[in-house]
C-alpha cells in the first residue's frame, strides 16, 4: 500500500509540472498567450451555438462545483465502503482531492482571467452566471474527469473491458462542453483540464488495481493489535 501512495504522490507532482508548463507555454501568465487567438474563435462560436443545452449545462455546473462535488465524492465513497468494505472505497475522494489540488495550485500561478461572458449581464453571458475565479485549468474538467476515469477505470481494469473507459471519456467530453456553452471558460482551460483529469483519474484507477487493498475491518484489527502491543512494551531505561 505504501508503494501505491508513493506512486500517487509522484504522479500528482508530475501532472502539476506538466499542467504548469502547458499553461506557461500556451496560455501565458494572466492569459493572452499563444493559444489566445484560437480560444477567442472557439468562445465566440460556442456562445452563438448553444443548441438548447443551457439548462442541463447549469445543472452540471451546480453539481460539479467544488463544494458540491466534494459531497458527491464522500457519498460515493460511503456507498462503496458499504459495498466493498475495502480501502478501494476511497477512490472517489482521492480522485477528487488530487484533481482539485492540481486546479488550485496551477490557477494560483497562471492567474488567467475568465472570459467576459462568465459574468452576467455581459454581452453573450447566460443569466445567473457569475464566475470570477481564475480560469486555467477548468475545475470541472479536471476534477469531474478524474472521478469518472478513476471510478470507471477501476471497473475497466478489474473486468478487463474497454467500454468503461469510453463511457468515462464521452461523459467527460460532455461536461467540458457544457463549460463552453455557458461561456465561463476558454477552450484551452477545458482541453488541458481534460488531459490532466484523465491522467490523474487513470493513475488512481491503476493504483487501486495494483495495490493489494485490505479489508477495512481487518486493517483496523491489525492496527489496534499493534497499538496495544506498543503500549505494553516496557520503556527503555
Amino acid at each position: 500500500m505504501g508503494r501505491g501512495i508513493v506512486t500517487l504522490v509522484a504522479t500528482a507532482a508530475a501532472i502539476f509540472a506538466v499542467g504548469l508548463l502547458l499553461g506557461l507555454a500556451f496560455v501565458g501568465r494572466h492569459g493572452g498567450g499563444a493559444i489566445q487567438g484560437w480560444d477567442d474563435r472557439v468562445q465566440t462560436f460556442d456562445v452563438h451555438h448553444r443548441f438548447g443545452l443551457v439548462g442541463v449545462s447549469k445543472v452540471i455546473a451546480f453539481l460539479g462545483d467544488a463544494p458540491k462535488l466534494a459531497v458527491i465524492a464522500v457519498l460515493l465513497s460511503a456507498i462503496l465502503l458499504v459495498m466493498l468494505r475495502s480501502v478501494r472505497a476511497l477512490i472517489p475522494i482521492v480522485a477528487y482531492l488530487g484533481g482539485e489540488l492540481q486546479v488550485f495550485l496551477i490557477r494560483e500561478i497562471i492567474r488567467r482571467p475568465r472570459p467576459p461572458t462568465a459574468v452576467y449581464p455581459a454581452p453573450g453571458a447566460v443569466p445567473g452566471m457569475h464566475e470570477t475565479s481564475f480560469s486555467f485549468p477548468s475545475g470541472h474538467s479536471v476534477a469531474v474527469t478524474a472521478m469518472l476515469f478513476a471510478l470507471l477505470g477501476a471497473v475497466a481494469l478489474s473486468r478487463r473491458k474497454l467500454w468503461p473507459w469510453l463511457v468515462a471519456l464521452v461523459a467527460s467530453l460532455f461536461v467540458i462542453y457544457t463549460r463552453l456553452i455557458l461561456g465561463v471558460h476558454w477552450f484551452s482551460d477545458v482541453a488541458f483540464g481534460l488531459l490532466l483529469g484523465i491522467a490523474w483519474g487513470a493513475t488512481v484507477a491503476a493504483v487501486a488495481r495494483r495495490v493489494e487493498w485490505v479489508d477495512v475491518r481487518a486493517w483496523l484489527r491489525r492496527w489496534r493489535r499493534q497499538e496495544r502491543g506498543t503500549s505494553r512494551q516496557p520503556s527503555a531505561p
